[in-house]
């Protein structure tokens, strides 16, 4: 048996019919009879380990085994929140998370088995609501999230400590004499854990290296960088591979591609991209319709399964893009050189070529492993300009002056397939998150010289739309093979986040149906729609993308619920996302052989892309974390020095100690607390997400406009405090609709997080 029937042998054994509890030789007895040997018994073992590691089995009554689900234990990842409060995330929706009230020596982020007691007993009274929490102890780390800790050198009578930077370490880690490279007081530095908390929350480390002090340039990107573990550097053979590879197409393997070179072909990317992995082109057909093409870098020819390239860029899972700099999956060598579709350079790529009709509907997909040679590096902005100008009278100094004849018709064609593409998918309910957001300007050093409301303009909207409707038919394409991939699913939103969304956008006169299956993407569309221009439209735009879950990837089909797509997949980005780099591959199989893999191997194979698929969602997430956290210190900076500035901002949540808000245009997030509101003692009421002046009867609630005066910008908790100036202080007494209040469905009154601070970064479907 291979480890993976190996490891369902093992929890098949301990299913409720057999014996719940076996040692492990009764279970190598159980599994291995008659062929029982020395090398089958350490490959059961192994297996068993890794299902203990996983937290799947746990070891009761001494060394015995059971399936954690008959035990009195659950294994999660460990969450530390404000104040040192300690979690067990659940991951099971409708399931709060349990909370630990003993560490033992985990740290957050770590996978934990812990012993679970009763639930504490909820408070009487008629308007409880809260469901008691399971409470337990951690017995057990299972994974280690973190070898390695970054954070300040700091001197005392104690000794040498480093002071973490992620607040979430609630340990003192004390650096033994002789083991702190002579580090400064002050300076970051980055740290080895040798010895993990004891009971007193006390660690050992030693400093492996000196970072720089705060303010100094690129300190905050690369100490950001370093705490959530994203690598900087190559490993020698990974770099080696890369400047062996061979951009010349030999004569045989130019049989074997579709030749393009003599199509026009663009590209167009963001003014200060330098990889361009994807190029689209477009004709108008007679009578109607048309035929795109969306060609894409053939990152798989370059990056062959079991290569040290190939490990790396699965561990990476993708491109991680901070305000002033990129850390590429894959080397230069690759990302801005052979993948990089550059102009008149002939490059390899993966083609979809789509034949739509006049509604927008494919009626003819083609996949080709080709050869292309783009015409123009376009941008945004100016293919953007040349396709807002009119087509009948251009001005003399118009972009459409730089552009060919034949680049122009190939614009104005996509731009019309665009268009249609667009009206198909609103028709059929997509929801469009078309965001406004802000743009960081960076000067020569790394500083933010300003910060603009960033613009999407045609061009933007063009490329998504192409991108989308290649997503979808690679997706399509490899279900019906079918083959196993790896696909982008979205799932539904569940019924606790629309009671959220229900109770906040109920009041401002936003109709969410009670019936959890009347809820469409459309429905949260004509939200959107309806919010348009309005003052509150940021914060709908925000509230409705809360309530939506989180996309990732998986080995299952199970479509996009946000895009209202059945069949979807990421195809468009090999050269940045690991995923895409998958999708290629199976593609390109299939290309080559035009028929499915054998029934064993694809049974194999699914197993190994849901793994792939749960490693690469972490990695995304991963990479998500660190690009807000790079913007938001880049932005706390930009504002640190306007203390006692004035600006417009709304409300964007509401919790007991006061009020998080959003300034407008820059979307800068900071706090009011509530001992600002010092007009009157102000209750929280968590249902209606608001807080009331007792005396006064002022009101203070989501999506509230108010203006505010930044008052305190404190450097170790990278946080902004504001307090209300003006006539914004102490919001309506009453409701903001007429008419008699809605009835509140059952199940409100969970708080919505504080909005995340946000960036600048790649739109991810």
């Amino acid at each position: 048996m291979n480890s993976n029937r190996l490891r369902d042998a093992i929890l098949e054994a301990l299913q409720p019919r057999g014996s719940r509890v076996l040692s492990f030789s009764e279970l190598a007895n159980r599994i291995l009879q008659p062929d029982l040997d020395p090398v089958r018994e350490d490959a059961l073992r192994a297996a068993a380990a890794e299902l203990e590691r996983r937290g799947e089995i746990v070891r009761v009554k001494g060394e015995r085994l059971s399936r954690i689900e008959f035990t009195d234990f659950q294994a999660g990842t460990l969450a530390i929140r404000g104040e040192g409060r300690a979690f067990l995330l659940s991951r099971v929706p409708g399931v709060p998370d349990a909370v630990v009230t003993g560490l033992a020596s985990a740290l957050d982020g770590d996978v934990v088995l812990v012993r679970l007691a009763a639930p504490r007993s909820a408070p009487k009274g008629p308007h409880t609501r809260v469901e008691p929490r399971e409470t337990g102890v951690v017995v057990k780390v299972l994974q280690r999230r973190r070898e390695t800790i970054v954070g300040k050198i700091a001197r005392g009578p104690e000794g040498t400590f480093v002071v973490p930077f992620d607040r979430k370490i609630d340990a003192r880690l004390a650096v033994p004499d002789g083991k702190d490279l002579n580090a400064p007081t002050g300076i970051f530095v980055e740290a080895r854990i040798t010895a993990y908390p004891d009971d007193r929350r006390l660690a050992l480390a030693e400093v492996l290296g000196l970072i720089g002090f705060e303010g100094d340039p690129g300190v905050d990107v690369e100490v950001v960088a370093r705490k959530w573990g994203i690598p900087r550097a190559y490993p020698e053979a990974v770099l080696a591979e890369a400047e062996a590879a061979n951009g010349v197409v030999g004569t045989d393997e130019r049989k074997l591609r579709s030749d393009f070179t003599g199509r026009t072909i663009v590209t167009i990317d963001g003014e200060t991209a330098r990889d361009f992995d994807d190029a689209i082109e477009a004709e108008e057909l007679p009578g109607g319709g048309f035929r795109i093409g969306i060609h894409i870098a053939d990152v798989s020819h370059y990056v062959p399964i079991g290569s040290a390239l190939d490990a790396e860029a699965f561990e990476r899972g993708t491109s991680v893009y901070f305000p002033d700099r990129a850390i590429a999956m894959l080397p230069e060598r690759l990302s801005n050189d052979l993948c990089s579709l550059r102009p008149n350079e002939e490059r390899r790529t993966l083609s979809a070529v789509l034949t739509l009709d006049r509604k927008g509907e494919t009626v003819k997909s083609e996949f080709f492993r080709s050869l292309i040679r783009s015409r123009a590096r376009l941008t945004y902005t100016s293919a953007g300009e040349f396709l807002e100008e009119s087509p009948s009278s251009p001005s003399k100094k118009s972009p459409s002056s730089a552009i060919s004849s034949d680049v122009a018709v190939l614009l104005r064609a996509a731009q019309k397939a665009g268009a249609i593409l667009r009206a198909k998918r609103v028709s059929r309910g997509s929801l469009d998150f078309d965001l406004p957001d802000a743009d960081v300007i960076l000067g020569e050093t790394g500083d933010v010289v300003a910060i603009l409301k960033a613009v999407r303009n045609e061009a933007h909207r063009l490329i998504e739309e192409f991108m989308l409707a290649a997503n979808e038919a690679v997706a399509r394409h490899l279900e019906f093979i079918p083959t196993p991939a790896l696909y982008r699913v979205h799932d539904r939103p569940d019924e606790s986040r629309l009671a959220d969304i229900r109770v906040v956008l109920g009041p401002l006169g936003y109709v969410v149906p009670e019936d959890e299956e009347e809820v469409s993407p459309a429905t949260f569309q004509a939200i959107l729609d309806q919010a348009q221009g309005k003052p509150e439209e940021r914060l709908v735009s925000d509230l409705v993308l809360r309530a939506q879950k989180k996309a990732i990837y998986s080995e299952e089909c199970r479509g996009h619920y946000a895009l209202a797509a059945k069949y979807y997949c990421h195809f468009t980005s090999p050269i940045r996302r690991y995923p895409d780099l998958l999708v290629h591959r199976a593609l390109v199989e299939w290309l080559a052989i035009r028929r499915p893999p054998a029934a064993d191997d694809a049974e194999g194979r699914t197993r190994w892309f849901h793994e792939a698929a749960a490693h690469c969602s972490s990695r995304e997430r991963r990479a998500e974390s660190a690009e807000r956290e790079a913007i938001a210190w880049k932005k706390f900076v930009f504002l640190s020095s306007r203390v006692g500035e004035e600006f417009w901002a709304y409300v964007s949540a509401v919790v007991g100690f006061g009020l998080f808000v959003t300034l407008e245009d820059i979307y800068v997030d900071g706090l009011v607390p509530i001992s600002s509101l010092g007009d009157d003692f102000y209750r929280y009421e968590d249902v209606e997400h608001r807080l009331v002046g007792s005396s006064t009867g002022r009101i203070y609630r989501l999506g509230d406009r108010l203006r505010v005066k930044l008052v305190k910008a404190d450097p170790e908790k990278r946080g902004l405090d504001f307090a209300p100036v003006g006539d914004s202080r102490g919001a309506r007494r009453g409701p903001r609709t007429s008419g008699p209040p809605k009835p509140q469905p059952k199940g409100r009154g969970r708080r919505p997080s504080p909005a995340p601070p946000r960036g600048k970064t790649r739109r991810r479907r």
